[in-house]
């Protein structure tokens, strides 16, 4: 972990003069969620880069926001350049979208435990491209944007592209850019989550 903070404390020097383009960073503490116990955005409309794991094969991570129509509903989702990274998808699910029904039974099942009608599968880019944002490499499969066709909660379920898959991913939602000082503690745990081994060690 020594080795790990000069490093981040290297990263945050450079990423400050680029404030303006700045997603606000923050890592999540591996545990069950449910559509029930998803993880709240509060500022929906906050870019950001939540670092997070799919740590069982299967495991679903949820997330909530609470929108009005019209505004930006954007999401996103990349991985970790790095040790542990895997390809992650989302279905997005919420008022007003697309007819669950229509999008398969994996997304009805899903719509059906948010207590919504409306689901989006996220299909991620086959060829991903890769990009430098504050230091770190990220794989980006890609973005939703739209927006939000009716006020209400609008949830996000994650789960890895293979089933059988365990490692990290970073969710990317919000579109409006803020850097202040609450990202550079981030930041460091970030980059710390980026350089953790995986699967972790005991």
């Amino acid at each position: 972990m020594n080795r790990i903070l000069p490093l981040a404390a290297t990263l945050i020097a450079a990423l400050v003069p680029s404030a303006a383009a700045a997603h606000a960073p923050s890592v999540l503490d591996d545990r069950p969620t449910s559509a029930v116990e998803a993880v709240v955005l509060d500022d929906p409309t906050l870019s950001r880069a939540i670092g997070a794991t799919i740590a069982v094969p299967g495991e679903v991570d949820w997330y909530r926001m609470e929108l009005a129509a019209g505004d930006p509903l954007v999401v996103g989702m990349t991985a970790p350049d790095a040790e542990g990274g895997i390809p992650a998808t989302f279905t997005l699910l919420g008022p007003g979208l697309p007819d669950a029904t229509v999008s398969g039974p994996d997304a009805l099942e899903l719509a059906e435990a948010a207590g919504v009608d409306g689901a989006i599968v996220f299909e991620p880019a086959p060829e991903p491209p890769r990009e430098i944002h504050g230091g770190l490499g990220f794989i980006n499969y890609g973005t939703v944007r739209l927006e939000a066709p009716e006020e209400g909660s609008f949830f996000v379920a994650v789960r890895a592209v293979d089933p059988q898959a365990t490692g990290k991913y970073v969710f990317a939602p919000g579109v409006r850019e803020e850097f202040g000082v609450d990202a550079i503690g981030g930041m460091i745990d970030l980059v710390a989550f980026f350089n953790t081994p995986w699967p972790p060690e005991p």
